[in-house]
């Protein structure tokens, strides 16, 4: 693995009128999601995309600014034939009030095909930097070309919610005892929506491959927000139905809420006020719904190339952009990105 990973804590001003959008992070590889401890500490996924060199697949951003393998050993070193103890494929990374780190491995490298029986859920104990417990799902969770992708923790229930973007549905995972229920399965909220069109750069793309991908869990644990990668709805979902074991499917169906307008999203997140915000790429901005389902675009930046999973930390939004739609995946191979990949920081 080349150790060449570079990371920055010199924040550059970009000009955004009364407003300053600043480089906190920089890597030659794409990081599309940050995590952030209660005590400051920094994590991001780091999928393997670019298909002529490996990253480290999760990564600390430390004190002095480099960018360090986590938690370290062979769970860095990428090799698909450990499927349970070395990542594959990260999409995404979650720090629960715990101070556990959660990391999602969908286990299809290089947009290619699922590594059978490598995605998984790991658990990692800050405390002590190891890891904790390794989750697994079988066959009536995961179906043929289903991915999971992102996950929110509530400590207080001991359950996990997780989008499934391959087919569509939640995954409601019961952190006791491991076992996970399928919900809204192919459901209209997880769903791309077939006449979406989005834009990139001006360029128009389809979401029809991408479901269910943002998720976010109100401040209390009450409500789970999701959409598709593509909207045009925000959805909501008491989370008291997820988890009740009691519902059918259908009933479950009837407890999804309109929450608001969205648009096509490349990540979420909330701060402590349930402000929900959203990372906009077609038009390289932020937008934040506030309680009432009410939109505002709060930034607006040619930097921000798709603005995917994002945090907050002492009133400051952390916004990672790995140019995902300039990757030679969806370039025709060619390589239009431009290094280094970076994470913004934005005050709020």
């Amino acid at each position: 693995m080349k150790n060449v990973i570079t990371g920055i804590l010199i924040l550059i001003s970009l000009s955004v009128g009364a407003q300053d959008l600043e480089v906190f992070a920089e890597s030659e590889f794409p990081m599309n999601g940050i995590a952030i401890s209660k005590s400051g500490r920094k994590f991001v996924s780091m999928p393997q995309w670019l298909d002529d060199k490996t990253s480290y697949s999760v990564a600390e951003i430390t004190e002095n600014g480099t960018i360090k393998p986590f938690p370290g050993g062979n769970w860095n070193t990428f090799n698909p034939i450990n499927k349970l103890t070395s990542f594959i494929n990260v999409n995404s990374v979650f720090i629960d009030d715990e101070n556990y780190l959660w990391v999602v491995d969908y286990a299809a490298p290089y947009f290619g095909e699922i590594v059978k029986g490598g995605q998984k859920v790991v658990k990692i104990n800050l405390d002590t930097n190891s890891v904790e417990r390794v989750y697994t799902f079988n066959d009536n969770i995961l179906p043929n070309h289903a991915k999971l992708n992102d996950i929110r923790v509530d400590t207080r229930t001991q359950k996990a919610f997780i989008s499934e973007f391959g087919v569509g549905a939640l995954i409601v995972l019961d952190l006791k005892t491991g076992k996970s229920r399928r919900v809204l399965d192919q459901h209209y909220s997880t769903k791309a929506h077939p006449d979406v069109v989005s834009y990139f750069l001006g360029s128009p793309f389809r979401t029809n491959k991408l479901q269910v991908n943002d998720i976010e869990l109100s401040n209390n644990g009450a409500y789970l927000f999701y959409q598709p990668t593509g909207g045009p709805i925000l959805y909501r979902i008491k989370t008291k139905d997820l988890i009740d074991n009691t519902l059918t499917e259908r009933g479950i169906s009837q407890k999804v809420e309109v929450f608001s307008k969205s648009t096509t999203v490349g990540g979420v997140t909330i701060d402590k006020k349930d402000n929900v915000y959203l990372g906009a790429v077609e038009t390289n901005s932020i937008i934040r719904i506030d309680k009432k389902g009410r939109g505002k675009e709060i930034i607006k930046n040619d930097n921000l190339l798709w603005p995917d999973a994002m945090d907050i930390y002492k009133k400051h939004l952390y916004i990672p952009c790995p140019q995902l739609r300039l990757l030679p995946k969806f370039s025709k191979g060619n390589q239009k990105f431009t290094i280094p990949f970076k994470i913004f920081r934005l005050k709020i």
